[in-house]
């Protein structure tokens, strides 16, 4: 099961910085959509939002049609509001960096929330959670602790603890940035088979653009808290028609 995103003249700012700047965004159920841009374009940001770690300056974000931030009265809620929380349960969100509790086993850290946050019980937690372990290759990983697994490793363990919360929107803030190169590959191959099944409704920060072009519907270029191009990918990243969308993918070409 998957929802859809609605965000309406999302601005936020942080004193005198105007991060985001009044985005207009529909992704529909099941959408797979890529957001590129250069470092401080307001992307990252934007994903926050979504997963209400931030709340916006300005603007509305709908889940599903239902505001994330207002009541039925348009009250703004506060963030540990039983509101917020509950649109919230609908999200998943795979950080670059990975977050994990180093005292708990890989298993132990996926298992965390689908207990205290959905009262699973540890049985049906445990169960849940070596059926995901096991997706993202990990399945003879489960005692093991963070300081025991590569980087890559424990990524995939973000994913797993992400995914056995079953979100119908799953987000990606630049999951690859801060692995060795040779563990790229493996992550990404990951998000792409995660994309194809179509049951969740993807949104993925990232740097890597052939994969953006070949794993994800669509690509929303972005520049100073603006999208300045919003198109399916191939069409954006063959035939980009704006031309700082074409400076961009002309400077990341040439230095890879």
């Amino acid at each position: 099961m998957s929802a859809s995103i609605e965000i309406k003249n999302l601005h936020k700012r942080y004193g005198e910085l105007h991060v985001l700047r009044g985005i207009n965004l529909e992704i529909a159920k099941d959408q797979t959509v890529a957001i590129i841009g250069p470092s401080g374009s307001g992307k990252s940001s934007l994903l926050r939002m979504l997963m209400t770690l931030d709340q916006p300056t300005e603007g509305e974000i709908l889940i599903d049609g239902e505001s994330m931030w207002k009541d039925a009265n348009g009250n703004t809620m506060a963030p540990n509001s039983a509101h917020v929380r509950r649109i919230r349960g609908k999200i998943g969100m795979v950080f670059q960096h990975f977050n994990l509790f180093p005292h708990r086993t890989a298993l132990g850290n996926v298992i965390e929330a689908p207990m205290h946050v959905l009262g699973l019980s540890r049985d049906e937690a445990t169960k849940r959670g070596k059926e995901y372990l096991d997706l993202v290759g990990l399945g003879d990983k489960f005692d093991a602790y963070p300081a025991q697994l590569s980087g890559g490793q424990k990524q995939r363990v973000g994913i797993a603890r992400a995914l056995a919360m079953r979100p119908e929107i799953m987000l990606f803030d630049e999951v690859t940035s801060a692995l060795d190169p040779e563990l790229v590959g493996g992550i990404l191959q990951i998000m792409q088979d995660l994309s194809a099944k179509r049951e969740m409704t993807m949104i993925m920060v990232t740097h890597q653009m052939k994969f953006a072009e070949r794993a994800c519907d669509r690509t929303l270029f972005f520049d100073q808290g603006n999208v300045v191009e919003d198109a399916d990918s191939v069409s954006l990243f063959k035939n980009p028609q704006e031309p700082r969308t074409q400076q961009f993918l002309q400077a990341v070409i040439e230095a890879e």
